[in-house]
């Protein structure tokens, strides 16, 4: 690999920090390369743990349901769905407002403080003995959630699975309620861990050399395009955003995989207790499906990473959730006299989160690669995360009490989902294959 012309960076874009050495500097690959691994294992181990806590926070109602949660709050009827639907609303609205307030007090101090209210919120819940203060938690536990990307989803069913005893000796914290009160204590933990070892930018970066973090500095605005100039909040760059079809596009696919991913997370252990097992076991047999679904998920993103190709590995993972949807909707064990029993049915889990679990973070890295300006790939990843965010809502009614044992009207919304994940991504590809057409024809 050749090594890359100078990057010059204006002085507006530049911190305080770094206007004494990044006039010119040259981004040499071995030097690029150490300090890569230098970030990558100081900052993505506590950021992965960060985002998958987040995760687990808020889906692990589906865990604690299927141990008494539903019985204790008297959440019959619709009242689940509701408690759910409860954190998606300031989840969503409040997502911008949260990106906007991390930018302005730094992510050493904005994330680990948000990590810490989600533990302290869900510590609460562990404590409510009422479905109206469990609606309370989830709304609270929505807006310290909001700006929290959605990774590490196929890890937390895992790590939400209790041990099978039908009664723990901790007095008022028993069964589901330990759930809330380990996860909460956690998450709270990790928070204040995370405000020792998180640096608010390569310019502050403390273990790295200040060559280093002129180097670190150099490659981002490499990489955000148009010379390393970062780009002021114009209305230009927000249309060049909002108004392509690309991203329409790759929005579209990511409210569809999201709505089934999301539904999974919160629904399976409902779904296996609906089989005939009972809440213990129902989340003994969550975990395997979703410890396959993480090796997949890893597997092809770090694929797709190095191949730079990312619409090719959605197609190749969704057919899978159309498989295994499309046999959870046939399998009503009522209509087919149990033709499909629980071992096909919980096979088909596995073909489910094989491909919505995996889309979705390729997904997101397909639309922000495809952009170029700080400005343009912020309001593109905001447009996408924001839009397959709503799929949250749509997941919370999917699967609704008065469908069990079968559920298949939520089969159905998820199989129908799986198949316009995969049209949006084909004309994705589509329209990007006769851009770089048109512009090597320009070129030519």
């Amino acid at each position: 690999m050749e090594t890359k012309d100078e990057v010059q960076l204006v002085e507006e874009s530049s911190s305080d920090a770094l206007r004494p050495t990044l006039s010119s500097v040259t981004l040499d690959p071995a030097a690029e390369a150490a300090v890569r691994k230098k970030l990558d294992w100081r900052i993505m181990p506590i950021v992965v743990l960060i985002y998958l806590f987040a995760f687990i926070d808020r889906t692990n109602a589906g865990n604690a349901r299927v141990l008494g949660m539903d019985e204790d709050l008297h959440l019959d009827g619709f009242r689940f769905n509701i408690s759910l639907t409860a954190f998606y609303v300031p989840y969503i609205l409040f997502e911008v407002p949260a990106n906007m307030l991390c930018k302005a007090i730094g992510p050493k101090i904005w994330i680990p403080a948000l990590t810490a209210s989600f533990g302290i919120v869900v510590l609460c819940m562990s404590m409510v003995s009422t479905y109206e203060a469990f609606i309370a938690t989830r709304v609270v536990l929505g807006f310290t959630e909001a700006g929290m990307s959605k990774l590490g989803p196929p890890a937390h069913s895992a790590a939400s699975s209790p041990a099978p005893s039908p009664k723990s000796p901790w007095g008022p914290l028993h069964t589901w309620r330990n759930i809330f009160f380990f996860e909460g204590l956690l998450s709270l933990i990790l928070g204040l861990t995370a405000y020792f070892l998180l640096p608010d930018s390569p310019a502050t970066a403390a273990f790295l050399s200040p060559n280093e973090r002129a180097l670190a500095a150099a490659r981002i605005a490499d990489d955000l395009g148009n010379g390393g100039r970062i780009e002021g909040l114009e209305a230009k760059y927000v249309r060049r955003a909002v108004c392509n079809p690309n991203t329409a596009l790759v929005a579209l696919a990511s409210l569809c995989s999201l709505t089934s991913m999301n539904s999974m997370a919160l629904f399976v252990p409902s779904i296996l207790r609906a089989m005939g097992h009972s809440g213990a076991r129902a989340q003994l047999l969550s975990a395997p499906p979703y410890a396959w679904a993480a090796v997949v998920c890893v597997s092809a993103s770090a694929l797709s990473d190095r191949m730079r190709t990312r619409g090719f590995w959605v197609l190749a993972v969704m057919p899978f959730s159309v498989v295994g949807f499309g046999i959870l909707a046939l399998a009503d064990p009522d209509r087919l006299g149990g033709a499909m029993g629980p071992g096909l049915r919980y096979f088909a889990l596995f073909l489910c989160l094989t491909g919505v679990f995996t889309a979705s973070p390729v997904l997101l890295a397909w639309a922000v690669e495809n952009s170029a300006g700080h400005t343009t790939r912020a309001v593109v990843a905001a447009s996408v995360v924001g839009f397959g965010s709503t799929g949250g809502v749509v997941a919370a009614w999917t699967y609704l009490l008065p469908d069990a044992p079968g559920y298949i009207k939520g089969h159905v919304v998820n199989l129908a989902s799986a198949c316009v994940c995969i049209v949006a991504v084909v004309a994705a590809m589509w329209r990007l294959d006769k851009e770089n057409q048109f512009r090597k024809a320009g070129d030519g």
